[in-house]
């Protein structure tokens, strides 16, 4: 699926899945993706509910937070998740099961050793590499978006 702003210009719509960057400035990240690539459409699904991160209130309406998520996947070309060893990342590996199920591409954004990664997320991917760029160039292939210009 591709989306086509009112210039024309293609524009894909991103799912950013995976680690939060720290507890200061949880998604820097996700924020650094979106401002270094406005052609695309980035979804933090951080943002789709009204939680702030580490509410408790998510376990007692846990809907809220999972239907919006598998909704904004769906409606996705693709994803990135970026995948840490150290952080507690269940949500992330059912969002990426999810979009395998709805045939969203998925490729992970991990600076590890690819044996470090469970078998299961190699499964469920399209490819794992250390560099953020170079994960979006190859999602962008994936989904047929013209990736000139992108280092």
């Amino acid at each position: 699926m591709t989306r086509t702003t009112t210039m024309d210009t293609k524009m894909s719509k991103i799912y950013l899945t995976g680690a939060v960057s720290d507890w200061d400035d949880p998604f820097a990240w996700h924020d650094s993706v979106a401002s270094d690539y406005p052609d695309h459409e980035f979804v933090n699904p951080y943002e789709l509910n009204d939680f702030e991160l580490g509410d408790d209130e998510v376990h007692e309406r846990p809907n809220e937070i999972v239907d919006p998520a598998e909704e904004a996947i769906e409606s996705c070309d693709g994803m990135i998740a970026r995948w840490d060893d150290d952080a507690f990342l269940v949500g992330s590996a059912m969002e990426i099961k999810h979009a395998f199920e709805h045939d969203v591409p998925v490729v992970i954004w991990y600076d590890g050793w690819r044996d470090d990664l469970s078998p299961w997320l190699l499964e469920k991917s399209r490819g794992n590499f250390e560099d953020r760029d170079q994960c979006l160039k190859v999602l962008l292939a994936l989904i047929g978006e013209p990736v000139h210009g992108y280092s």
